[in-house]
């Protein structure tokens, strides 16, 4: 249900060392009653200099007879973190379903992770928390279920600080800031049957929960009823009703006592609409109301106009757990080959709860393994966007978005085009826009980037082609590389790039490029800096037998501005073809002259490999083209 954007950034300092690498081996058991059986295991080893990570893990899934498995899996991590110093730790996860009896099913899961385990590739585990409990389901007449279940759950490190200012953002960790330590422990019991009653399906169930927090006084015992009712009260409407109410002196810190009422509707099939009323009455949201009216699925309501929505209720153990969206979307001919595309989407959001793993709030922004302490928060979204289809010539776009909150606004423009001038020219382009959104975060302009291109290709004689670029970009570094760029209070850059590759004959290929980038940073009011930058490179080719060829490079960058300087890289390089698509390169580089922008080649002087392979064939031969005959060899 959660939807999480998870964004990766890595910068390498020149001179930097970096590396990592990983294996994974896997063995198939063949299948056993229902389910495929494997062993397998994984390993991964990083190193960023002052931090080194490595993580070994094996897994298994085995058939439990011809209705149940296991699935077993065992992780160790060892790190060097900034924060914590050198630290390992274990992780396990065992999960076990099947029938036990004709009418009985049983199920049974163990999860653990130490406080100094770390695996920043996957949000599935909360550091220091170990889980384990067993259920046992049996039907004990036609219409009457028994279920019985127990839960326990230990909470043991230190929790996420909460990372809300453009500073952290700025100067972002690749892990969790450490903040306030938690140690807790609970331990759930509870006994339930269901009934069906006609139509109507009736819950009843008791738990207790034994609550221990050795650091606050948020511990304690307490004994709840939860009775369930769901009544079809007519073909396609239901109304179900549920009351949870502590019998206990003293409520749970943590799940709230609540009342709840509501209409499920299926208004069609495969659309239900769902309104909903909750009442909290003790516990951390008492006196709280909810008030949810929800569609869950999609579903087409006419050939351009969909509805959709999605819905979820997690249990109700972790404070506010009513996660929801449901929205509009319509798309309407306005002439040929003109289209507008219109929608509207609302969030409900989670708000901020606490919780045994140190609670949830709404933060900007959480690195590594903090994803648990995200909340949800509500808003609505709109947007509006125009499509237009002239055949293969002409296609063009554009699309306007806009978000709005109580904790902050967000708009996105976006525009493309393409299409072509004449049959050898194609001109391309787009635009993007976005403002900050963040729950917190102020400070941070709009980002935007223009892109124009133009490629020249002429059908009956391809000996020749050019490839002309333009790009202007405002913000364009939100993390950024050097002071200059993207660190103050605004920055304007301008690219232009040209590129040119002449074939006269199967045996030899020129190719040059020359490109310049201006750049204005504004770090105060009464203060910006300047820099242009600029690269020429030529690069000559003959292939002297058929799997053969030898190539000679030079490239030329410069600056002005602030801080000058010169770079000139040449290199001589042998390729050697394995097949056509594939090429294998040795070559020596003298000297380096490399840029983000402007073109990447050898970093530093020296002997160098290089592995080139050509992609083609992805889409059925989409964007093939016949060779021209002068680009065919002549077999004599």
């Amino acid at each position: 249900m959660v939807r999480r954007i998870v964004a990766t950034y890595e910068y390498e300092s020149p001179g930097s060392n970096n590396s990592i690498w990983g294996s994974r081996l896997r063995y198939d058991l063949g299948k056993g009653g229902n389910t495929e059986q494997w062993i397998g295991a994984s390993y991964a080893k990083e190193n960023l200099g002052a931090r080194k990570f490595e993580l070994f893990g094996a897994d298994a899934q085995i058939a439990l007879g011809s209705k149940g498995r296991l699935i077993a899996e065992i992780a160790k991590s060892n790190s060097d973190s900034l924060d914590f110093g050198s630290v390992s730790g274990m992780a396990y996860r065992v999960t076990a379903k099947g029938e036990l009896f004709k009418g009985v099913t049983g199920d049974a899961y163990y999860r653990s992770a130490d406080a100094g385990f770390s695996n920043n590739s996957t949000v599935s585990f909360v550091p220091g928390q170990r889980r384990y409990g067993a259920q046992v389901q049996a039907k004990i007449a036609a219409k009457t279920s028994l279920k019985v279940q127990y839960d326990h759950e230990d909470n043991k490190g230190i929790a996420p600080t909460r990372l809300n200012t453009l500073d952290e953002l700025l100067n972002g960790q690749t892990e969790a800031t450490p903040g306030a330590r938690v140690d807790n422990s609970l331990s759930t019991f509870s006994v339930g049957v269901q009934q069906q009653i006609g139509k109507a399906n009736l819950n009843f169930d008791y738990l207790h929960r034994d609550r221990a927090d050795r650091l606050t006084n948020l511990g304690g015992s307490s004994d709840q009823l939860r009775t369930r009712l769901n009544l079809p009260v007519a073909r396609n409407l239901s109304l179900f009703a549920q009351n949870e109410t502590t019998i206990s002196k003293d409520a749970d810190s943590i799940v709230s006592d609540r009342n709840l009422i509501g209409l499920n509707w299926q208004t069609m099939p495969g659309m239900n609409v769902q309104l909903a009323q909750q009442f909290y009455t003790r516990g951390q949201r008492s006196g709280q109301a909810v008030t949810s009216l929800s569609v869950n699925n999609e579903y087409r309501l006419g050939p351009n106009t969909d509805l959709f929505g999605r819905y979820s209720l997690l249990k109700g153990n972790s404070g506010l757990t009513t996660q929801a969206s449901m929205g509009v979307k319509h798309s309407l001919k306005l002439t040929p080959g003109l289209r507008a595309d219109l929608s509207y989407e609302h969030i409900f959001g989670s708000g901020g709860t606490r919780s045994a793993s140190g609670g949830q709030d709404l933060p900007a922004f959480t690195p590594g393994q903090s994803a648990a302490s995200l909340g949800l928060p509500s808003g609505d979204n709109y947007s509006v966007g125009l499509n237009y289809n002239d055949g293969d010539r002409f296609t063009a776009n554009a699309r306007y978005e806009h978000r709005f909150s109580s904790t902050g606004n967000n708009t996105v423009i976006s525009a493309g085009l393409t299409g072509k001038l004449s049959p050898a020219i194609t001109a391309l382009a787009s635009y993007q826009q976005a403002s900050a959104a963040n729950v917190r975060l102020e400070g941070l302009g709009d980002t935007a980037a223009l892109k124009v291109g133009l490629a020249y290709r002429e059908p009956q004689d391809d000996r020749f082609n050019a490839l002309l670029r333009y790009e202007y970009r405002r913000n364009p570094s939100v993390i950024p590389e050097t002071l200059l760029i993207g660190s103050g209070t605004g920055s304007k850059e301008h690219l232009f790039g040209l590129e040119m590759i002449y074939t006269p004959d199967w045996r030899w290929e020129f190719y040059g490029k020359f490109a310049f980038r201006s750049s204005r940073t504004y770090l105060a009011d009464d203060f910006t800096a300047s820099s242009f930058v600029t690269l020429g490179q030529a690069k000559a080719t003959y292939r002297f037998a058929k799997r053969w060829d030898a190539a000679i490079e030079g490239r030329w960058i410069g600056q002005t501005g602030a801080a000058k300087f010169s770079e000139v890289g040449w290199a001589l390089e042998g390729g050697y073809y394995v097949s056509p698509n594939l090429r294998l390169g040795l070559g020596y580089s003298f000297g380096k002259a490399r840029d983000r922008d402007l073109g990447i080649a050898r970093s530093a002087g020296g002997l160098y490999l290089g592995v080139t392979v050509k992609l083609d064939q992805l889409f059925n031969g989409f964007g093939l083209q016949k060779a021209s005959k002068a680009a065919v060899p002549t077999v004599k």
